[in-house]
């Protein structure tokens, strides 16, 4: 083989390597920008099933049953005619036990799920935390996720928070 031949042989080779080295850096950048926009696109579905999995449920209809229910009675007072304080009349369950009827402060006599002040005969659920919720918006709320919306109080776990 002839030093002509030979040496455009040798100065072949640097070019197939360069074209490898270019094509590989694109191809490493171009499956590096397909990861990221996949990752940008799919986060919010990977982490609501990891939450769904994470162990995140509501409380069943026997659970809602053990709830302590209550019926708002407006308190007259002619002190401060526009204050809104009220007494809670238990309402007998169907295991037949009845609570304590308590004295609800003015400040308390507000729903703070709806925002909107307990009117007179308002059916009314006391949490094992002593929060109190119009019976409807309490009952939504925990069928989709069992903590206190106020203090993460765990009805179905008693102390432990989430």
């Amino acid at each position: 083989m002839s030093f002509c031949r030979m040496l455009h042989v040798c100065t072949g080779w640097p070019w197939f390597f360069l074209a490898f080295d270019v094509f590989f850096a694109i191809f490493c950048l171009v499956l590096a920008c397909l990861i990221g926009i996949a990752l940008c696109c799919c986060l919010p579905c990977i982490i609501a099933i990891l939450y769904a999995v994470a162990g995140q449920e509501g409380a069943s209809e026997a659970d809602l049953i053990m709830l302590p229910k209550y019926k708002f009675q407006m308190m007259r007072n002619e002190e401060k005619p526009g204050v809104r304080a009220g007494k809670m009349v238990p309402v007998e369950r169907s295991s037949g036990s009845l609570g304590s009827e308590r004295v609800l402060l003015p400040e308390d006599a507000e729903c703070c799920i709806c925002l909107s002040p307990y009117e007179h005969g308002a059916e009314l659920h006391a949490l094992p935390c002593n929060h109190l919720f119009h019976a409807t918006c309490i009952v939504k709320w925990l069928k989709m996720n069992a903590t206190c919306p106020l203090c993460k109080f765990n009805i179905l776990k008693g102390n432990e928070q989430i």
